[in-house]
């Protein structure tokens, strides 16, 4: 087998990720703006790379996001129309407001009384994964294979798993699928109902990380040019939101409608550069609250550890004593990026010197776009002396681990498991210094 060497992998790890800037790309689809709000695009699967001679899958770990959604509130779509509609009222709506307010009041309708639910698009999403996911690997789900799938207790998870399971029973209406969503698993899948409350959730509602979401906000969102657009006078006295909060949400209902089937746009009132100012935003938010920050003293992901050693303990178990072809798990978005991170999957454990330094190596669209999700994927020989190899992927691309691999992208499941128990988990900060 083909080895790469260690000094080769770290010194990989020092050039840029990335072959162009966040700014390139966003200026180029305007949609990657909208991190956890960006539909899930359709990979290329074509350019695997081989498994070394001899080696088979038989076995597939998931963590998954649920698909594209609405916005997840009724407050989300109604407040903004409130602002209009008040603005109309008074007299102060331009005639881009009133065309502005006619579709807001139409997004409004449309996901009036589906708050944070599923959308057709979040379901096609899942069962586009499960298809590719079998035809990628059609040696894990041959013949009578089980397949146990899981989900938390919220609608739009446990359709995004029906929709996954569904594809692939029509694949090979031979599996055998377990479907479970229970609150007892959501100690480890969402962190939701654990009775040992972890102080890292606290790190995210601390003193730092709302001055340094504050100062960030001050810095990039400008909302006065959309606000002359919009409105002959705005006074914030008399309006039911500020105008930073009204652009905030007008903006967030503008970049999520990529996550319909509805086909109007609101994004084009919006620049280049606010969408790329509102991207910086949300992408530093998602950084401290999820990933490696300083603002969360470098330990947001360590909550998240459960997770991780469910993963780990559940494929020994199945590579020690056989079972299931697949376990596949189905959580949320806030969950599955500092997974991400946790697992050091290529540049997801980047810690950031700045803003900029920030958005030029950890780019959330990459990670958490509708629908993401990791697949471990697990390969064996004939010859049960040989080790057991693993292949991970993130968004159905394949990922680097700072570890000796194999072929590039393989790693022998013995060494990835110990680095995570005991070198990334036993790296744990104390965070009550």
């Amino acid at each position: 087998m083909k080895r790469i060497s260690i000094l080769l992998i770290i010194a990989l790890s020092s050039i840029a990720v990335f072959a162009r800037t966040a700014k390139e790309e966003i200026d180029e689809n305007l949609e990657l703006a909208g991190n956890q709000y960006y539909a899930y695009p359709t990979p290329d699967t074509t350019h695997y790379t081989k498994a070394p001679k001899g080696y088979k899958p038989f076995y597939i770990s998931t963590y998954q996001r649920h698909g594209s959604r609405y916005l997840l509130g009724k407050k989300d779509y109604v407040k903004p129309q409130e602002v209009l509609h008040k603005a109309d009222s008074l007299g102060t709506l331009t005639e881009t407001g009133r065309l502005v307010m006619q579709l807001v009041d139409t997004l409004e309708y449309i996901a009036r009384d589906r708050y944070g639910e599923l959308t057709s698009l979040g379901f096609r999403q899942h069962a586009d994964v499960a298809r590719r996911m079998y035809h990628n690997f059609p040696e894990v789900f041959k013949g009578r294979k089980r397949i146990d799938a899981r989900s938390t207790v919220v609608a739009r998870c446990m359709l995004s798993m029906m929709s996954e399971c569904y594809t692939l029973k029509g694949c090979n209406p031979q599996l055998e699928i377990h479907t479970d969503a229970s609150v007892a698993d959501l100690y480890y899948m969402n962190n939701g109902a654990s009775n040992r409350p972890d102080p890292l959730h606290k790190l995210e509602s601390g003193k730092e990380f709302k001055e340094a979401l504050e100062k960030a906000k001050e810095e990039l969102i400008k909302p006065d040019r959309i606000i002359g657009e919009l409105f002959t006078e705005y006074d914030e006295s008399v309006m039911p939101l500020t105008k930073r909060r009204f652009y905030s949400m007008l903006y967030e209902l503008a970049i999520s409608m990529q996550n319909t089937d509805y086909h109007e746009e609101l994004l084009p009132l919006f620049t280049l550069e606010e969408c790329y100012n509102s991207w910086m935003y949300s992408n530093y938010f998602w950084y401290n609250n999820c990933g490696f920050s300083p603002v969360t003293k470098y330990a947001r992901p360590y909550a998240h550890e459960e997770l991780l050693m469910n993963i780990i303990t559940t494929a020994d178990t199945i590579i020690s004593n056989g079972g299931d072809a697949a376990t596949m798990r189905f959580g949320h978005d806030g969950i599955l990026l500092p997974l991400a991170a946790l697992m050091h999957l290529d540049n997801c454990a980047y810690r950031a010197t700045s803003m900029e330094d920030l958005a030029e190596n950890w780019r959330s669209y990459t990670m958490f776009p509708m629908a993401c999700n990791i697949q471990l994927i697990f390969f064996k020989t004939k010859n049960a002396k040989n080790p057991v190899l693993v292949k991970i992927m993130l968004n159905e691309k394949e990922c680097h681990l700072p570890i000796e691999g194999v072929n590039g992208v393989y790693y022998e499941w013995d060494k990835v498991k110990d680095y995570w128990i005991n070198t990334v988990l036993a790296s744990r900060p104390d965070i009550s210094k």
